[in-house]
């Protein structure tokens, strides 16, 4: 009889039998390691398309079955070398574990295998849900900002790597190669749709020919811009926690890849009150994500040392995050349906329009 516990999701193929705890153990055994302890399944799969089982065995192995064409034996090999060189800056992130062969990638009928560290921490997302809470995620997610800049500063333009990382405008990740455009501009074509949809045209032509004459300062520099691989998608489902509540390390290597250094500096802050549906004053909603920016860049700009030229391109890959950002961009697209906050956003889209990134230099 199957363990209900080790049945997956429903993004499982039907026509697949999903592994016993038997197999799981038989599979862990291709790599050298014997099985020990309770099995338990996670299913993170998005569709048919991203299958991603992942069986914890015994808090010592992640054993994933997965359907990734992007992730290959020279990918996981590249991200090894990255998860060694967090190891050596001082975070626990777990690596990616060879066959006795030195392969990373089993398969099991269409399915991909391979094998990690199990990581014994907990997350930083899940600690924030407990009442009361036992940690300070305000000073917790200062170390995670203090860990990207201290990491850039001793790995700029090391072993840098040909995926590029999600953020990357102009040279494409490979989330956004089948668009042939990143993300940022597929988010802003669709907040310019929005806005002529509803009759917006004149704001649509003031905020697409500010982005314009942005990209293309950043284009005539980025290509001379220092760079790092980072983990890059440090976000609190991701972080890694000591039982003293300080930064243990990163788990999710997948977003991972080359980025230009104040570009990843540009896209972990700057929120306009999301969270806050009444009207507040298109004012109050620039001027907090402007704060945020100010303060925590300028923190890290302490700890990395940057040229001239990355803060004068800072302020501009700072724009196009405020602009164009997911998390931006759909706060936007939702105000516009919204009567209670349909003008207020108007309003600060105006004034990003008008807003010079001269202002986001520090």
């Amino acid at each position: 009889m199957s363990d209900p516990s080790l049945t997956p999701g429903k993004h499982f193929p039907a026509d697949l039998t999903p592994p016993s705890r038997g197999e799981v153990l038989s599979l862990l055994a291709q790599y050298g390691y014997a099985g020990a302890g309770d099995v338990r399944l996670i299913d993170t799969s998005h569709d048919a398309d991203d299958i991603r089982l992942n069986y914890i065995i015994g808090r010592r192995f992640v054993l994933r079955l997965v359907k990734a064409p992007d992730m290959t034996e020279q990918r996981l090999a590249d991200l090894n070398r990255l998860i060694g060189r967090y190891r050596d800056f001082g975070l626990f992130c777990p690596a990616f574990l060879p066959d006795p062969k030195g392969r990373f990638f089993h398969a099991r009928g269409p399915l991909s295998v391979y094998l990690a560290e199990y990581a014994d921490f907990p997350l930083m997302y899940d600690l924030m849900q407990e009442k009361p809470p036992r940690i300070d995620s305000a000073a917790l997610w200062q170390e995670v900002l203090d860990s990207v800049a201290l990491f850039a500063e001793r790995y700029r333009n090391v072993d840098l790597s040909g995926t590029m990382g999600m953020y990357s405008l102009f040279d494409l990740s490979p989330f956004d190669k089948e668009e042939g455009i990143d993300e940022k501009q597929q988010n802003f074509d669709r907040l310019i749709r929005a806005l002529n949809d509803i009759g917006e045209t004149s704001l649509a032509a003031r905020l697409t020919q500010k982005h314009d004459a942005v990209r293309a300062a950043l284009r005539a520099v980025y290509k001379s811009l220092p760079r790092c691989v980072f983990q890059g998608d440090e976000n609190s489902s991701n972080v890694l926690v000591r039982p003293d509540g300080h930064l243990a390390g990163f788990i999710d290597f997948n977003l991972s890849g080359t980025e230009v250094i104040v570009n990843q500096f540009a896209n972990l802050g700057g929120g306009f009150l999301e969270e806050v549906e009444e009207p507040v004053g298109a004012a109050v909603r620039l001027e907090h994500a402007l704060a945020d920016y100010r303060r925590y860049q300028g923190r890290m700009m302490t700890l990395y040392h940057a040229t001239e030229t990355e803060k004068t391109a800072l302020g501009g890959y700072t724009w196009i995050a405020l602009a164009a950002g997911w998390p931006q961009v759909c706060f936007f697209l939702d105000g516009l349906k919204n009567e209670k906050l349909k003008d207020e956003v108007l309003e600060l889209l105006g004034m990003l329009a008008d807003l010079p990134e001269e202002a986001l230099i520090l």
